[in-house]
C-alpha cells in the first residue's frame, strides 16, 4: 500500500511538472513547442519504476507492449481532437477525443498482439495523424510574457496533480490486466489542451496537441525496447534503455529546432 502511494506521488508529481512547464513554454515560445514538451514520458516512468518493483519481467513486457498499443488510441485521439477543434469549442473537442481513446482502448485490448503487429500498427496510425491531425491555423507565440498572479503556475500544477491521481486510482481498481493501457491515457495532453485553451483558445489547443503527434515516437519507441527486451536483459536494464529510447527522439526534436 504504501508502495502504491509513493508511486502515485510520483507520477502525479511528474505529470503536474511536464504540463506545467509545457504550458509556461507555450505562452513564451508558442504552443507548438509545448506540445514537444508534453510529450517526454515522465508521467509513465514512476508508474513503471513501481511495476518493475512489484512484478516480475514477463509481466512487465506484457504491459509495455499494452502501452506500445496504446500508442495507436493516442494518435488517434490526437488526431481527432484537431479535427474537431475546426469547428467546435474545447469541450466537445475534448469529450469527443477522448470518449474515441477509450472505445478504441477498450477494442484494443481484446485483440492479440505481438511486438511486429503493435509496431505495424502505431507505423500506420501515426502515418494516419500525420496527414489528418495537422491544425490548419498556427499560432505564434505572444509579442511578450503573459502576466499572470503569483498563486497561477502552483494552482496548474495542484489541479493537474489531482487529476492524475484520481485517474491513476481508477486505473488501479480496474486491475492488472489493463495496466499497460492505463499507463499511457493521454492526461498530460488533455491538461495541456485545457491549458493552453485560457491563452490562445481553441486554436492554441489544436495546435498544441497537433504538435506532440511527430515527438511521441519517441515514446513508442520506449515501449518497442521495454517489450522487446525486458525478458532478454532484466527489467532495470532494459527500463533504462528504454527511457533512453523515449527521451532521445523529443530530445533531438528540441535541438533540431533550436538550430
Amino acid at each position: 500500500m504504501d508502495s502504491f502511494w509513493v508511486g502515485l506521488g510520483l507520477k502525479a508529481a511528474a505529470t503536474a511538472l511536464v504540463v506545467v512547464t509545457a504550458s509556461v513554454v507555450s505562452e513564451r515560445l508558442g504552443p507548438r513547442w509545448g506540445g514537444v514538451i508534453a510529450s517526454i514520458p515522465v508521467s509513465a516512468g514512476p508508474a513503471y519504476a513501481l511495476l518493475g518493483l512489484q512484478h516480475d519481467a514477463d509481466f512487465l513486457a506484457h504491459s509495455a507492449l499494452l502501452s506500445l498499443v496504446g500508442g495507436v488510441a493516442t494518435w488517434t485521439f490526437l488526431t481527432v481532437f484537431v479535427r474537431l477543434a475546426d469547428h467546435r469549442g474545447i469541450l466537445v473537442s475534448l469529450c469527443g477525443a477522448l470518449s474515441v481513446w477509450l472505445i478504441a482502448a477498450v477494442i484494443l485490448r481484446q485483440l492479440p498482439w505481438t511486438l511486429t503487429t503493435a509496431l505495424l500498427a502505431n507505423a500506420l496510425f501515426f502515418a494516419a495523424a500525420r496527414r489528418w491531425g495537422r491544425a490548419r491555423i498556427d499560432v505564434a507565440a505572444p509579442a511578450g510574457a503573459l502576466a499572470r498572479e503569483w498563486y497561477e503556475v502552483p494552482l496548474r500544477a495542484i489541479l493537474v496533480g489531482g487529476f492524475v491521481a484520481a485517474v491513476v486510482t481508477l486505473s488501479d481498481a480496474i486491475g492488472p490486466a489493463a495496466t499497460g493501457l492505463a499507463a499511457v491515457f493521454p492526461i498530460a495532453l488533455t491538461s495541456l489542451a485545457i491549458l493552453t485553451h485560457r491563452r490562445f483558445g481553441i486554436a492554441g489547443s489544436a495546435v498544441a496537441l497537433s504538435g506532440a503527434i511527430t515527438p511521441i515516437i519517441g515514446i513508442a519507441c520506449g515501449f518497442a525496447v521495454l517489450a522487446g527486451g525486458a525478458t532478454v536483459l532484466g527489467t532495470w536494464p532494459a527500463l533504462g534503455l528504454s527511457l533512453i529510447a523515449a527521451l532521445a527522439w523529443p530530445m533531438y526534436i528540441i535541438l533540431r529546432r533550436r538550430a
